[in-house]
């Protein structure tokens, strides 16, 4: 075979094997689900509200997938060292004012968190617990030992679709600390606590 007409064959052959291979990459790329996750980063931020006792939780969310994903809610389950536990809900994204010489504070009601593909997002959310003792206190009473902190986040249909668990553990001054405050309706002060993957331990 003539050796110009081979090199023109094998070339073209190169060309329609690599535009072929380029389109199925677009065509995966592009019917790629969303592949969102959830993380707590690094520490959480306890404290008592008037009635309730509440959480900080700092979360970022990512987005591995070509397709944009939507979380349309987050709950927490609290596990005590006896193994009582407590919901606490989502309620709004929190500030932290700590720049401007203040404590926390509310930020926009929780709403539905878009993520887009390949891409992701920090955000401060507060959760709070809704139960009561009798004298109008918050029923979660912490105690000193290991705390298990789940995070569910749920899709569009309502169902969670992450579920991640992280420990942290509560040491006598922070028990001591928390439990005045939960007595005192006026000390909104915060105590903040290390976590770790529960799959660490």
């Amino acid at each position: 075979m003539d050796p110009t007409l081979f090199a023109s064959i094998l070339g073209a052959g190169g060309s329609i094997a690599g535009a072929l291979a380029g389109t199925a990459l677009g065509y995966k790329l592009s019917n790629s689900k969303a592949e969102v996750d959830v993380y707590i980063d690094n520490r959480v931020w306890a404290y008592y509200m008037p009635s309730n006792f509440a959480m900080y939780i700092p979360i970022t969310v990512i987005n591995e997938g070509s397709h944009s994903g939507t979380i349309t809610d987050f709950k927490l389950i609290l596990t005590s060292p006896t193994k009582q536990k407590w919901e606490l809900f989502w309620q709004d994204f929190a500030e932290e004012n700590s720049h401007k010489g203040e404590g926390w504070g509310p930020g926009r009601a929780a709403s539905p968190i878009l993520v887009h593909g390949k891409s992701g997002t920090q955000h401060y959310l507060r959760f709070a617990s809704l139960g009561k003792t009798s004298d109008e206190l918050s029923d979660v009473a912490l105690q000193t030992g290991e705390y298990n902190l789940e995070i569910k986040a749920f899709d569009r249909n309502s169902k969670d679709f992450i579920s991640k668990s992280y420990l942290f553990n509560v040491e006598t001054e922070a028990q001591e600390t928390l439990a005045a405050r939960r007595q005192n309706k006026e000390d909104l002060g915060t105590w903040w606590f290390p976590i770790r993957s529960s799959l660490q331990k």
